[in-house]
This record gives C-alpha cells, structure tokens and sequence, in this order.
C-alpha cells in the first residue's frame, strides 16, 4: 500500500492537501456562525419574557437560511436542461419570431 502511495504524483498531492485545507476552514467558518447564532438566540431566550424578542432572534436566522438554501437549490429548476452559455443562449419562441 505504502509503495502505491510514493507512485502518486506530488502535484496531485498538493492539490488535495489545499482541497482538504480549504475545506477544515470552510467548515470551522460554518461551525463558528452556527455557534454564535446559537450563543445569541440563547441569551435572548433566557434573558427576556417579550415574545417579540424571541421570534425576531429565531425567525430571522431561519429566514436567512431559508432564502439561502432556496437560492442554492433554484438554480437547478424546470430551465435546468436548457443552460445559457456564450455561444448557446437561451431564447424564447416569441424573442426568435420577433428577430427574423
């Protein structure tokens, strides 16, 4: 196994180490957010009674996520087999009448 490993090309080690490091930040930076979203809903909850207070410091991390994830999920909707692209762009029927 060990003599399979000296084999492998050391550009293509490096870049799976950068890929590996980029991806330990991106998920501290993920586990940093998630924590002190939390440290902040807990310190409203605890520290007030007005349930305004309460549903502003969840509802708004929640509606954040909410528009985020659907952004990162829309991409791929019912156009998704017709890409746009330099040399391939997307038109309607109506917009390939009209320019004839």
């Amino acid at each position: 196994m060990s003599e399979r490993l000296l084999t492998v090309p050391a550009p293509v080690l490096l870049v799976v180490a950068a890929l590996a490091v980029v991806a330990v930040v991106v998920l501290w930076k993920l586990l940093i957010t998630a924590g002190l979203i939390g440290l902040a809903q807990w310190a409203v909850i605890t520290q007030t009674d007005d349930p305004t207070a309460v549903l502003v410091v969840v509802g708004v991390p929640a509606l954040v996520l909410a528009v985020l994830l659907r952004r990162a999920t829309g991409r791929a909707g019912h156009r998704a087999g017709r890409r746009a692209g330099p040399l391939f762009p997307i038109r309607s029927a109506r917009h390939v009448e009209v320019t004839r």
